[in-house]
Formats: structure tokens, sequence, C-alpha cells
């Protein structure tokens, strides 16, 4: 998961995805309304990659998701789809979108799920949620977000699902204040594990566990010119049996 910052230090950040070689890659934040960057991260990653991408909306091509393609690896599906419409200010209440791709890796199937939801939705002093319509249309987002992974979920096709993305949304520990809706909230539901690095989540399913340690990247660094830490996880396939 490697957040994006409207077209900030590209060739730094493709350099190391590029040299990290993950099998699944997601950016945010890779338009601004205007223009798309996915044709240069399309280039700068190489034929390697299918870089998955939608043209359906104002800013529908700023969350891609790259697979590492080969003998192993091919996409079998993929769709990008508006999870809420434009609310107030350009750039805080602009219309969000989830980008989810099946892919096959090594003869099984897997999901993921990625998106970039409204921000300003929470006080960042007392981590309560604020009272405003982006709050509305986020709960509506990420109900639908709910509603997609449960379907993947209950496929009996599926061997895991990923689930990353900017959510704009800080943990809070008293359950009191929790958001019915928070990141933390649905993976709870959706019995996924998860790891954050503030408001930059990364979830997985039972399927499949982690190789290590999550690593973070952080901001403003050599290798991530970002403003928001990078997440890098190793994961490896839950053996089961007959």
């Amino acid at each position: 998961m490697a957040p994006q910052k409207v077209g900030v230090g590209l060739a730094t950040n493709f350099a190391t995805i590029k040299g990290q070689q993950p099998l699944v890659a997601g950016l945010t934040e890779m338009d601004l309304g205007m223009r798309s960057f996915v044709p240069q991260m399309r280039e700068a990653l190489g034929p390697g990659y299918t870089v998955v991408s939608a043209d359906v909306g104002a800013h529908s091509q700023e969350i891609p998701i790259a697979i590492r393609t080969g003998p192993l690896t091919r996409v079998l599906a993929s769709e990008v789809v508006q999870i809420s419409p434009n609310i107030g200010a350009k750039g805080i209440g602009n219309d969000r979108y989830l980008a989810q791709v099946t892919f096959q890796h090594r003869n099984r199937t897997y999901v993921v799920m990625h998106t970039h939801t409204n921000a300003v939705i929470q006080s960042h002093m007392t981590l309560k949620m604020l009272q405003n319509p982006r709050v509305k249309a986020t709960a509506a987002a990420m109900q639908t977000i709910e509603n997609r992974a449960t379907t993947v979920l209950a496929n009996p096709d599926v061997t895991a699902l990923w689930i990353m993305g900017d959510f704009n949304y800080l943990p809070v520990d008293d359950p009191l204040i929790e958001w019915k809706h928070s990141p933390p909230a649905m993976f709870g539901r959706l019995a996924m594990t998860w790891t954050n690095s503030r408001v930059i989540y990364l979830a997985w399913s039972k399927g499949v566990r982690r190789r290590g340690d999550i690593q973070v990247i952080p901001a403003h660094t050599a290798h991530n010119a970002s403003d928001h830490g990078w997440l890098v996880g190793g994961f490896r396939r839950v053996l089961t049996h007959p």
C-alpha cells in the first residue's frame, strides 16, 4: 500500500515499488481531477505489471492497483465503482471510488480492494467524529465496501481478500466513541486482521497469514516522497487439509 500525493516524487516512488517487486501495489491520489498519472505508472513499472484503473468519474483514476503478472499470475476481473459523490470543497469532499481486482496466483483466486475515502470526518484532537455531510457520505461508502467484502468472503472459490487504502480515520481505544463505520470496526465484523500507519490501513482475511512483520516506509524519505507512510507486507497462503 503506497499512498501517493498527486504527482509528488513519482520517480522516487515508482523506483521503490519496482525495487520491492511486490505482487500487488496500490497507490492513492494519483490524479488531480484533470490529469491521470496512471500512464506514467504503467511506463515506470514496465510490462511485468498490469495496472488496473478506470476513467469512470472525475477522481476515479486516483486509486490504481498494480499486479505483477506473468506465468504464475493473471488478472481475472476488475472494476472501479463510485462509493460517494461530490460533497463540499474540492479535494476534501470530491467523489470517491473503490477499485476491486480479482486475480489468480499459483492457481488460487484472490481479491484485493483499494480505496481512498473522504477526509475531514474526524477530530484529530478528540478522535470523535465530526458532524458534516462527508461523514454521512463516508458511512454509506464504508457500508458499500463492507457489503462487497462480505460477498467476496462468502465465495468458496476465493482463497483470501485484502482491503487497503487511505481511510482518513485514526483508530481509537475508547469503544464509546468508536465509529460504527470505522475501518477497525469493519475489519472486526469481517473477521479480518489489520494494521495501520495513521490513516493508512492494510487488512487481510483468514486465507493468508503474515510472513514477517509489516514494514512501514516513512514519509518524506529517500524511498518515499509522499506525505504518508507506506505499508509493505509479505503473506503466504494458509494451508488447508481435506
